[in-house]
């Protein structure tokens, strides 16, 4: 009976040996795929821009432009007239105001100079002039005051006489108060009314002179106009739904590469790039990464490409480029990023 059973056990072992070699046989060797280096090149879209990006000019009040200065192409400079809107309104108000100022001066000196000498000349002859009638009229009451007591004059006349001197009396110390007030210096107070309404009124011609500059749209900067929309008679404002002139800084140019989210932790400043222009593909154009968007975006170039990627977020990559040749701002185009090399620009980027 044992030995049945150890032959059983035996015969059971010998099977599973048999059946793992086997299994082992029939079993396809597997294929490891080894290691490969990321590639040396980084392929992005985007487009050429100036040193600036576009800047988007429209009049900072609405009206009526009379004058158009410079057309597309065109180079200006900083603080240049681009075009100019109807500020007739704007002159007028300038005006009022500088009469303003004057005035106020005029009353100020006026007031610290005192009034002209001969007001004061004048004044002084009323109130002596005043006075030799209020001699004149006491004379004649304490005649007439003798003559009352005489009953020789009716209490009607005396009555007259007597109120004709208070009046005379009245009229001295108005007379003497006038003068006085004529010969005074002005009080600190006075003063400080009258320069108070001085710098009210410089106030309002700087105001006038503000808004009047406002109907002058002016350069920003040195750069090439880009767009001109806006013809004289036309209506332009600050609400005007185009804007009235593009301008561009043209002295340098760039390349704006939009590099997707799985290139972009492989891009960084000082490589080495290379710009393709459909069309143009004898243009040499070569530069290096100057400047990295410090953030992801979601994508809004496409090149469609058939293996183009649509769901993706792209990061911003500035190429300045080494040719000075004039290019087209805006020109669609495609930029290969050696990642390999690379060059130190601390030195370059310290001085923008």
């Amino acid at each position: 009976m044992g030995r049945l059973i150890l032959a059983s056990a035996i015969l059971i072992g010998m099977v599973v040996v048999l059946g793992l070699a086997i299994d082992v046989q029939s079993r396809s060797p597997v294929a490891r795929q080894e290691r490969t280096s990321k590639p040396s090149q980084v392929f992005a879209s985007g487009r050429i821009e100036g040193t600036s990006p576009e800047v988007q000019l429209r009049p900072q009040l609405a009206g009526a432009i009379v004058k158009v200065n410079v057309s597309e192409g065109q180079i200006v400079a900083e603080g240049d007239v681009l075009l100019q809107l109807d500020d007739r309104q704007y002159r007028q108000e300038i005006a009022l105001a500088s009469a303003e100022v004057a005035l106020a001066e005029a009353q100020l000196d006026r007031l610290i100079n005192g009034v002209h000498s001969q007001q004061r000349s004048e004044a002084a002859a009323l109130c002596r002039a005043r006075e030799a009638e209020l001699q004149r009229a006491e004379t004649s009451w304490k005649r007439i005051e003798g003559l009352l007591k005489e009953n020789s004059i009716s209490q009607q006349e005396a009555d007259n006489q007597r109120l004709a001197v208070e009046a005379l009396r009245n009229e001295v110390d108005a007379a003497k108060a006038r003068s006085a007030f004529l010969e005074a210096d002005a009080r600190p107070e006075e003063v400080r009314m009258e320069r108070a309404r001085i710098d009210a009124a410089k106030a309002r011609l700087e105001l006038a002179k503000v808004q009047a500059d406002r109907a002058s749209l002016r350069a920003p900067m040195r750069a090439q106009v880009l767009k001109v929309d806006g013809k004289v008679g036309e209506l332009a404002g600050p609400a005007t739904p185009e804007p009235t002139v593009v301008l561009a800084d043209t002295s340098r140019f760039f390349f704006r590469a939009y590099v997707e989210e799985l290139d972009a932790p492989r891009v960084t400043t000082g490589m080495a790039a290379k710009v393709a222009i459909d069309g143009q593909r004898d243009l040499d154009l070569r530069g290096r990464v100057v400047r990295l968007s410090p953030r992801m975006d979601r994508k809004s170039l496409w090149s469609n490409k058939p293996t183009e990627r649509y769901d993706t977020k792209t990061r911003e990559v500035w190429i300045e480029l080494e040719s000075a040749q004039s290019l087209v701002v805006g020109l669609r185009a495609d930029a290969i990023i050696d990642t390999t090399d690379v060059k130190d620009l601390t030195d370059a980027t310290s001085n923008r």
